[in-house]
């Protein structure tokens, strides 16, 4: 789901011409090309900067913005209007569309027993929806714990207290829907995990949280940036400069006035006066301490640490026939799952199907109208992900059946296809969240973000969408970007040959 590198193809001519002279061209490495490290490569390069190299681990540019048959593996909505960048960037051009004002959706709960839920305890339902997408000005001073999980029990059982059909079974089932349900956006494993208090405190962007990308796809956000859209013969030169397969396994930043080092798995080694790291937290999580030389500070190994980084995922079903549509109606609503427990524990017992238990429900796709999207979450991604491909097919076509076969037709999807970015070792997951732990150790993402100074020079920066208020969002990896790349335009801004 980045920086800028220098001009340099291979370790040979790297290592040969490198110059420590930063008063003529800075060298610049960006690792990784997802919409941060497009977002800083498109601002340095528009800024005069021209020694700038972008280098990517996988085979595309994108990072967590990822399309397969014009559908979003990874990101998919614009999330908010108001000082969202990705909003402020694509609404002008006329390439994406408000959803409330296309789209009548709702959402329709399904059992496993196929017992309806009473009008009573959907209106106890749809009012703890209601709080949990409108969650600012809430008081949380009675919470012990912290959890977001703490809070719903307790408006769970305010609003069922009086309803003799809530027995402890269906509270059970009821309560881990919702759980679900908020996990697959959220991405933490549990909202036990998640604080309240910094979900309460996010600064969202207002406006539709839903906007979609008609037709296209989010990755159009990075023709965007590389000012391919609106007028190609204005594209910025960052493809031409970026490396894909091209994995970073060191940096090695130590020396008082050496340019930094930069190896990757394909035996190449670059210098730069500067290196802008957007790779993921989950990455760094799991090799911070092979990645860098010397090791990074102790605030920022311990902002690495205890910072959330989650897991969901999608699977998209295409048909040739779509089962889902009714006569009267072609738009379909969301369904959300609940089991019942005797169905959960039978389940639970059988360990090549218990990845299902993660999902949380099946929705439609805007402008897709022969697909359907599976919402996953918690760590039951992982385990959806790491099963052949035909048990994954059969396994969704008999949950179909036992949901909605009493209703529909239930047919083959023609393909199947799912995410992997949670058992794939350059995301290791979706996006960063701010736990319970988060809050016990008063770190934030300013913290992750903070660059490692040399002389007075940042040579080392960090970017990418935990480093930005608006963690877990695009506009928050662009913002980031564009917020490194502009601390070298600054440092940078009386160079001559910038301006040329």
């Amino acid at each position: 789901m980045r920086y800028f590198l220098v001009l340099i193809c291979c370790s040979t001519w790297a290592l040969s011409t490198a110059n420590d002279d930063l008063t003529s061209t800075p060298r610049i490495i960006i690792v990784g090309a997802g919409s941060s490290g497009i977002a800083a490569a498109s601002k340095l390069f528009e800024n005069g900067f021209t020694n700038v190299k972008v280098l990517e681990a996988e085979n595309r540019i994108g990072g967590r913005i990822h399309s397969d048959y014009l559908v979003d593996m990874g990101a998919q909505w614009v999330d908010g209007e108001k000082d969202n960048v990705a909003f402020e960037l694509a609404w002008p051009l006329g390439l994406i569309e408000r959803f409330n004002e296309n789209n009548n959706f709702t959402i329709e709960y399904c059992g496993s027993s196929r017992s309806p839920l009473s009008e009573k305890i959907l209106e106890g339902l749809n009012d703890i929806q209601a709080t949990l997408d409108d969650f600012h000005n809430i008081d949380l001073s009675n919470l012990k714990s912290g959890s977001l999980g703490e809070f719903i029990d307790a408006k769970f059982n305010e609003n069922f207290k009086n309803e003799p059909e809530m027995n402890a079974s269906l509270q059970k089932s009821l309560l881990n829907m919702l759980n679900l349900m908020k996990m697959a956006s959220d991405g933490a494993n549990s909202w036990y995990d998640l604080s309240a208090k910094k979900l309460r405190d996010y600064p969202d962007c207002e406006g539709d949280s839903v906007i979609n990308w008609k037709n296209r796809t989010y990755s159009t956000i990075l023709d965007v940036l590389m000012k391919k859209i609106p007028n190609p013969e204005d594209e910025l030169p960052v493809l031409n400069n970026t490396n894909t397969n091209s994995k970073v396994i060191k940096i090695n930043y130590n020396g008082d006035s050496a340019p930094v080092k930069i190896s990757t798995a394909d035996e190449k080694e670059y210098l730069a006066d500067h290196v802008i790291f957007t790779s993921s937290l989950g990455v760094l999580k799991a090799n911070h301490e092979q990645l860098f030389d010397p090791p990074l500070p102790e605030k920022k190994i311990s902002t690495i640490k205890n910072l959330g980084f989650g897991h969901s995922a999608k699977i998209w079903l295409y048909y040739d026939n779509p089962w889902w549509y009714s006569d009267e109606n072609k738009q379909i609503n969301g369904k959300v799952l609940f089991w019942t427990e005797d169905d959960r524990k039978k389940i639970e017992n059988i360990p090549e199907k218990k990845w299902i238990l993660g999902i949380a429900g099946f929705f439609p796709v805007e402008h897709r109208p022969k697909t359907l999207c599976i919402w996953m979450a918690s760590n039951h991604s992982i385990e959806m992900e790491s099963i052949p491909e035909d048990m994954m097919r059969n396994e969704i076509v008999e949950l179909m059946n036992k949901f909605f076969g009493h209703e529909y037709n239930i047919t083959e999807p023609t393909e199947i296809k799912r995410t992997l970015w949670n058992t794939n070792e350059n995301f290791r997951g979706i996006y960063s969240y701010h736990g319970l732990q988060t809050d016990a150790t008063n770190i934030n993402n300013a913290d992750l973000a903070e660059p490692i100074m040399q002389n007075d020079k940042p040579i080392l920066q960090f970017a990418g969408e935990a480093t930005s208020e608006h963690y877990g969002t695009v506009n928050g990896a662009i913002e980031s970007g564009w917020r490194e790349a502009n601390r070298l335009i600054n440092l940078y801004a009386n160079k001559t040959l910038l301006k040329n």
